[in-house]
């Protein structure tokens, strides 16, 4: 077993280690064979071992992944040209995340491995049992670290071909924040391997860290490098932006409508509410004139009443004395002779009533007199009023009358829509327009003539209405608004 090793170990060109499990002739019968094929150099090698001949690139990657991840040790030393050779550097890359040469590890291991094999003696014997399990660990653990890094690549191969797009503002900003979440963590990634140089372990894993984050914001700054993109998203952003302002606009001529309308509305209701008051007003100064009429009315009737019942009592009083004067003449013509002072006791009490009759004229008159004022002022007003509805009967007679004077000089008057309408504005453009009176004015003045020239008139003052039909026959042949001209 130790020779199959050593001579595996100085003849190895990259590919797997050959162990018992894959030794021919030793365990056929019980394990199955879990060795990889062997690795081809490709043509550029020149098929040589240790890449002698080389013509391809200035750096082979022998192992098939990332040059990055350097190659897990297990107990065999690395090919003699990848000892001391400088990981490839990126182009761009700040120079603290320049590559710098790795601890020789593998050195110390293939001399402590070397000095094992070659001063060990014939003495010494081992177990091939601890050998096989010794082997098998480190045969799982090289899988296991090869296919991780492996899956790593293939992976960010995967999210590389599968990149995300700007399909969307929400995208932009999500690639734009996380550029700068990566930029703060490079950043610090920076910090980190400026500082911890004298750790190997430490150094290469902030290493790797700041390479991936690299990666991935070349990825990002890909992405926002697209200017077509960009311009589609800018393009989106101002349309949004319009459409936020036309909103914002039209919330706001809403809201000013709504308050318009709603001041409208207060207006209408104050002017309804004002009318309704007058109305009310009006009501109310009626009925109360109506009831003070009529209060009026039974007042003066009281007092006529009470007016003729003193008119009647000063008549009843001048029949007493009158009937008193002719029973003392009876009985003075009979000889009897009354006592003066019955007479002095009625004529005291007849002028007793006469002052209290008096009196009662006297308030009674200044009763009625108010009563009739008040009277007076109801009637004065009743009169007004009748002369404004008289008033107002002849304005819209007189208004009548000029139409119905318009319609017989001119016609009756056309829609607005009408085609003779531009005829009619013409032909009445003086009743409008100071420089049009001044014109047509001037062209009457033309047809003027002395008072003496023969056939002349005087302009006419009025209108020149038509005369009215001479006989019946021809006034029945004429329209009713023809023969009202009689009544002008």
């Amino acid at each position: 077993m130790d020779r199959s090793y050593r001579s595996d170990t100085s003849g190895y060109n990259s590919s797997y280690v050959h162990s018992q499990y894959s030794h021919p002739g030793l365990h056929e019968a019980r394990e199955p064979d879990l060795t990889a094929p062997q690795w081809t150099p490709p043509p550029a090698y020149d098929a040589r071992p240790f890449g002698v001949g080389f013509t391809g690139p200035p750096f082979a990657q022998p192992y098939g992944f990332d040059p990055s991840v350097p190659p897990p040790g297990f107990g065999c030393p690395p090919p003699g040209h990848l000892l001391n050779a400088p990981l490839p550097s990126i182009p761009g890359a700040p120079q603290q995340l320049q590559t710098r040469p790795h601890a020789p590890r593998c050195d110390r291991e293939l001399a402590s491995n070397r000095s094992h094999t070659e001063h060990r003696g014939p003495v010494a014997t081992r177990d091939p049992d601890d050998d096989v399990t010794r082997q098998r660990k480190q045969d799982t653990k090289w899988v296991r670290q090869f296919l991780q890094a492996t899956g790593k690549k293939s992976c960010g191969r995967l999210q590389s071909q599968h990149s995300p797009q700007l399909s969307s503002i929400s995208s932009l900003r999500q690639a734009l924040y996380g550029a700068a979440q990566l930029i703060s963590r490079l950043e610090d990634l920076c910090h980190t391997l400026t500082h911890s140089l004298h750790g190997d372990g430490e150094w290469t894993h902030s290493y790797l860290r700041a390479l991936g984050i690299k990666a991935e914001l070349a990825d990002k700054a890909r992405l926002l490098a697209d200017t077509s993109r960009l311009g589609e998203l800018k393009a989106q952003v101002s349309r949004a932006a319009c459409r936020r302002l036309r909103r914002l606009r039209a919330r706001r001529e809403a809201k000013t409508e709504e308050k318009d309308a709603e001041e409208r509305r207060s207006l209408k209701e104050t002017a309804v509410d004002k009318w309704r008051m007058k109305l009310m007003q009006e009501v109310e100064e009626k009925k109360k004139e109506k009831e003070l009429k009529m209060a009026a009315d039974s007042v003066l009737c009281e007092v006529r009443k009470k007016q003729a019942d003193v008119k009647r009592m000063q008549d009843i009083l001048r029949s007493l004395e009158k009937l008193r004067r002719l029973r003392r003449e009876a009985v003075s013509k009979k000889g009897i002779v009354t006592e003066l002072q019955n007479d002095e006791v009625f004529s005291s009490t007849l002028e007793q009533l006469r002052l209290v009759i008096k009196r009662r004229t006297v308030v009674y008159s200044a009763e009625e007199k108010a009563l009739m004022v008040m009277l007076e002022g109801e009637q004065e007003e009743e009169r007004r009023r009748e002369r404004e509805r008289r008033v107002r009967k002849e304005r819209e007679r007189q208004l009548q009358r000029k139409h119905r004077v318009d319609s017989m000089l001119f016609g009756e008057e056309f829609p607005g829509s009408c085609a003779l309408q531009p005829f009619r504005d013409y032909y009445s453009q003086a009743e409008h327009s100071l420089p049009a009176l001044i014109h047509v004015r001037k062209e009457w003045d033309t047809c003027l003539v002395a008072v003496d020239h023969p056939g002349s008139s005087s302009v006419p003052q009025s209108w020149v209405l038509p005369n009215p039909p001479s006989d019946q026959a021809w006034a029945s042949a004429l329209q009713t608004s023809d023969t009202d001209c009689e009544n002008l």
